[in-house]
């Protein structure tokens, strides 16, 4: 039975001097990511402000309008494009109907997390990261009610309600440490593992990218290997997966490594909670960069990944541009002249398998060069 889909508004906001067109653009990565949760946007409301609000990013008018429409419109869920403090969060909710929840980019991005999580690995990564978010709502949730209970002088609480945070942040401080501990058993797992597959002689090859971009796809047609779930989904791949890849040019097989998709504006603590996962691509001989050539911001976002990939301290390593969904976009080549590669690239379909080969001509010459 398909559970009812939840209702979103989703809110931007933006300077007096850009483009509403521009901004609603830039939504369309935000609807994507709440259908993908399962969700449906009824609404979106941009706003332009000199800066945020300190109080609740949004203005004190907008929040009126937006409380007004949650419940002439039955909304469950008003989604903030920015990454919001958690007084923010707070603020918001409490000028909202009781019933509508309120979540900012970072919520959202998690909740698709564990949707899609299906090893333990990511589960506890996720678990991690959601708690490391969590953590300051609650702190700030406590403060609030703490300064409330001082305002309305009921001293005698107070020392209650402290003792009751300190034994709340003990307890998820101590769950933390032993999710951590988990992951680092995993990790050495995983080191064992890929010092067993340097040994073997297999070298391994990492698929990174935005999020959508098709390498899980592109792993399967690469490497035919089976249950890997590839859908039209924002992260639908969250484990790793390694396949076998032959190259005949070289008579030798290499392995190739699905990876977590990346994309604009997350946190710190959200690229560190994964760092299991991401152990694969910061210890790959080189890095295939898989990019959707469909996409109209496509060179935007491979600067994205450029970025998340610095902060890996993994952007020197070696690297091919791979530029996916050439089936559904044959102007890729003609874009592509304004390209100036640093590396170098192939243009493919990984459903028709259209340029394959010439990427696993490309893949055996930095095997052999690299190796």
């Amino acid at each position: 039975m398909n559970r009812k889909k939840e209702k979103a508004i989703i809110v931007h906001v933006i300077p007096h001097d850009a483009n509403k067109e521009d901004a609603h653009k830039d939504l369309k990565e935000l609807v994507r990511l709440v259908e993908t949760y399962g969700g449906i946007v009824i609404l979106e409301i941009i706003q332009k402000r000199g800066r945020p609000s300190a109080k609740t990013y949004v203005g004190k008018g907008k929040i009126f309008e937006v409380a007004g429409t949650t419940e002439k419109r039955k909304a469950d869920i008003v989604i903030i494009n920015h990454i919001l403090k958690p007084t923010q969060i707070l603020n918001l909710q409490s000028n909202l109907p009781k019933n509508v929840q309120v979540w900012d980019r970072v919520d959202l991005i998690l909740k698709i997390f564990e949707k899609h999580a299906k090893g333990q690995e990511a589960r506890l990564e996720i678990k991690l990261a959601q708690m490391k978010h969590d953590i300051p709502k609650l702190y700030a949730r406590h403060a609030t009610t703490l300064f409330e209970r001082e305002r309305g002088g009921i001293g005698a609480t107070r020392g209650a309600g402290e003792m009751g945070i300190y034994s709340e942040k003990h307890y998820i401080r101590s769950q933390m440490k032993n999710i951590e501990k988990k992951i680092e058993q995993i990790k050495k797992v995983r080191a064992t593992q890929r010092k067993r597959r340097k040994r073997n002689g297999l070298p391994t090859i990492a698929l990174v990218g935005y999020t959508n971009a098709g390498k899980s796809a592109l792993l399967v047609s690469l490497t035919r290997k089976k249950q890997v779930y590839v859908a039209d989904e924002l992260f639908a791949t969250l484990d790793t997966r390694i396949g076998n890849l032959w190259l005949p040019d070289l008579q030798k097989s290499v392995l190739i490594a699905d990876t977590i998709g990346f994309i604009q504006n997350l946190p710190p603590f959200l690229i560190a909670s994964f760092k299991a996962t991401l152990e694969e691509v910061q210890e790959a001989a080189f890095l295939l960069h898989v990019i959707d050539g469909t996409d109209e911001k496509m060179f935007e976002k491979m600067q994205v990944v450029h970025e998340i990939l610095e902060e890996l301290e993994c952007l020197d390593k070696p690297m091919i541009y791979v530029f996916n969904k050439v089936d559904l976009n044959k102007n890729i080549v003609r874009k592509l002249r304004l390209f100036k590669a640093d590396s170098p690239y192939a243009v493919v379909s990984a459903q028709t398998g259209e340029g394959l080969d010439e990427l696993k001509k490309l893949i055996a010459e930095k095997v052999s060069f690299e190796l």
